[in-house]
């Protein structure tokens, strides 16, 4: 086409789309008025587990379910970064990624040839309460994967030479988050939230902690801790019960129990009064913000009710916090909260950024939505949004065997009967509007908030000191605790 004739059509473009506008087009005969309404969502069933322990105490978990031909392999242990010792956070974290980096049998290469040549996948890691290895594999290698991943559970040999590979590259990963607020305000909410309870120490550890953990820490922490009758062996996806029995006692029914450690947990500290932290970061263009308190544990009444609150508070794009800070007030590109159920302890945390000259008012917007969930019970359609996105989400938590595999461990490991999920969303649904501020007004308590900013100091300080009294601090790689 010429550039003459290109010209011409992008002229006449307008004069063509006004004579297409002013002719409508006629619905035809019985078309409706109204777009469709969808039904409400269904909750999604979990499959029903089965449950048998070996003699060593390991307990085994099989839910099957036939639809692809792939199975998932997750073991807990039931200990996790909580038994670190002092000064060596990440002890765990550091011992569950090590696990396949050799073992008594096969070195790390060997392992990873093996693996990669059958496409299994297997993989460690630690939270705070809990370790999890998991493998994932087609059902013709099944055998092999169950195999290798007791091999690397209960023989791993933590190599010198890979353990300071693994610590050098874990130190530059937490050197680079070092350099975002977004890190520090983290580490300083967990701190006062805390105190002296393990859930303020890094899973992963700080730059501080790992230099100062040893190959000898991690077969210590392995010796101490891998135990059979501390752990449960989850099966997910196309396999038998007889199956899974005979895989778990091939390769686990020879290992001995031994006694399980227990840990003292000190209890939080309690917050004298709704005070600002302030971490001075000197040149800082923008401040991140976290306001929380301590919450509850999993097993609480008041879980089930927490989560219709979650959603409406700060859950999704349309939550009160989001629609507050981002869309009406302009003043950051999102904001999110929620109540956070442990084993132990939870703790409920709005976070949100902003730039400096902003800070002030985005902490006194996210202090106002969070008053407004105990004087504002939630609107009809907040309420309606999230029962249905709440419903909606179970169902796609299940899209995989590992995932269905996780949602029967925390069966387990919360001590929940096999038809909770049902009892989960029969109560979501129930709730009424003033349930949800009631709820609020119990676990919310705004005259005890600890608020965390990390910013230039010299250039917020002053207008944070209108809303509450401000206490400075510098980031502190070893964060004492009081």
């Amino acid at each position: 086409m010429s550039i003459a004739k290109l010209a011409m059509i992008v002229a006449l473009a307008p004069l063509f789309g006004s004579a297409v506008q002013a002719q409508p087009i006629e619905a035809p005969p019985g078309f409706p008025t109204e777009a469709p309404a969808a039904p409400p969502l269904a909750p999604s069933e979990l499959p029903t587990p089965f449950s048998q322990k070996l003699d060593n105490g390991m307990e085994v978990v099989v839910v099957t379910s036939d639809e692809i031909p792939w199975v998932s392999v997750s073991w807990y242990l039931l200990a996790g970064a909580k038994f670190d010792e002092a000064g060596k956070a990440g002890t765990a974290s550091e011992t569950a990624s090590m696990l396949h980096q050799g073992t008594e049998d096969h070195d790390d290469e060997t392992l990873a040839e093996m693996l990669d040549s059958h496409a299994i996948n297997l993989n460690g890691s630690a939270g705070h309460e809990t370790s999890v290895v998991s493998a994932g594999c087609l059902v013709d290698h099944i055998e092999l994967a169950v195999n290798t991943m007791a091999e690397v559970i209960r023989r791993p040999i933590f190599p010198e030479r890979e353990f300071r590979r693994q610590i050098s590259q874990d130190l530059n990963g937490l050197h680079m988050a070092e350099s975002d607020g977004k890190y520090w305000a983290g580490r300083e909410f967990d701190k006062r939230i805390y105190g002296r309870h393990y859930r303020a120490n890094p899973t992963e550890g700080t730059t501080d902690s790992l230099p100062n953990i040893t190959r000898d820490d991690l077969a210590a922490f392995h010796k101490q801790h891998y135990l059979p009758n501390n752990s449960i062996l989850v099966f997910s996806g196309d396999i038998k019960p007889e199956q899974a029995m005979e895989l778990a006692s091939k390769f686990f029914g020879d290992w001995s129990k031994c006694e399980v450690a227990v840990l003292d947990v000190p209890p939080p500290p309690k917050l004298r009064e709704t005070r600002i932290y302030l971490v001075d970061r000197p040149g800082s263009t923008q401040s991140h913000i976290r306001v929380g308190q301590a919450g509850y544990k999993r097993t609480d009444a008041d879980y089930f009710v927490g989560e219709v609150f979650n959603q409406v508070f700060g859950g999704g794009f349309n939550s009160r916090l989001n629609s507050t800070v981002r869309i009406e007030e302009g003043l950051s590109y999102g904001a999110g909260g929620s109540f956070h159920a442990g084993k132990e302890l939870g703790h409920m945390m709005a976070s949100t950024f902003t730039k400096n000259e902003t800070t002030a008012d985005t902490v006194k917007a996210v202090l106002d939505v969070i008053q407004s969930m105990q004087t504002d019970p939630p609107t009809k359609e907040e309420l309606s949004d999230s029962k249905s996105y709440l419903t909606g989400k179970f169902a796609l938590s299940l899209e995989t065997p590992r995932q269905v595999a996780s949602k029967v461990f925390n069966l387990k490991f919360y001590g929940l009967p096999n038809n909770y999920y049902e009892t989960y969303f029969k109560k979501i649904n129930s709730y009424s509007s003033a349930e949800v501020s009631k709820f609020a007004r119990k676990r919310i308590d705004a005259a005890h908030l600890a608020i965390i900013v990390v910013g230039d100091a010299a250039q917020v300080k002053a207008s944070l000191e209108e809303i509450a009294p401000v206490t400075v601090v510098k980031p502190d790689h070893a964060i004492p605790v009081e």
